[in-house]
């Protein structure tokens, strides 16, 4: 009671909800209109670039296929980089035609073995650390991997591309579990970091045989 009669019970302010991961009011993906041409990878690949968490957050229009073949061609980009380099500062004799087709053609058969090994490596990892959420399926974790190859561009730095590819990597693939597939951010590195060493650790176990045999 006080001089103005009753007081009346406070209302608690409903908590204001979070805003919408992937937000249908952001544009999509250039790369996923489906007219998209080689501007529309160029201007993907510097979209993620330059502002990953809203090419992360944008609505979902295409599936992995596209994604698929836009780390593809990421892939090629660095091809054709290293090669053109070689031609350009080497001493050495460039390597012909044959060389170069079987360098290419062992190329695609990496990434056709590595994008969806990993992507599952990544999706199993999400299953056993998420226990109070639905993990993203695995067609999504795929996509989110295969956009994620913008990084291969830092193996053309030398010396340090590699480093600097696997730690902007993480990064990139960190904010796309989290940002754009509403994973937690603690589970979303984890599921990142433990597959990559996991790859890195048989990597070595396979060279260790190798070199002993």
């Amino acid at each position: 009671m006080n001089e103005h009669g009753p007081e009346e019970p406070r209302q608690e302010q409903p908590e204001e909800a979070p805003p919408p991961l992937l937000s249908e009011e952001a544009p999509p993906l250039a790369w996923e209109n489906p007219a998209a041409g080689p501007s529309a990878f160029f201007l993907t690949l510097w979209e993620i670039i330059s502002r990953p968490r809203q090419a992360f957050s944008a609505p979902i229009r295409a599936g992995w296929p596209r994604a698929a073949l836009f780390a593809l061609l990421c892939w090629l980009l660095i091809f054709a980089a290293r090669y053109l380099a070689f031609r350009l500062w080497s001493t050495s004799p460039s390597p012909g035609l044959s060389m170069m087709l079987l360098s290419l053609l062992g190329m695609l058969i990496q990434a056709a073995v590595f994008l969806p090994l990993y992507s599952g490596a990544v999706f199993f990892t999400l299953r056993l650390l998420v226990k109070d959420a639905p993990v993203p399926p695995y067609a999504l974790v795929l996509r989110a991997v295969c956009y994620s190859q913008v990084t291969t561009l830092a193996l053309l730095l030398p010396m340090l591309g590699l480093v600097a590819h696997v730690v902007w990597n993480v990064v990139l693939m960190t904010q796309a579990l989290s940002l754009g597939l509403g994973v937690n951010r603690r589970h979303a590195l984890q599921a990142v970091v433990l597959p990559m060493a996991g790859f890195f650790l048989l990597g070595l176990l396979f060279s260790w045989l190798a070199m002993g045999s």
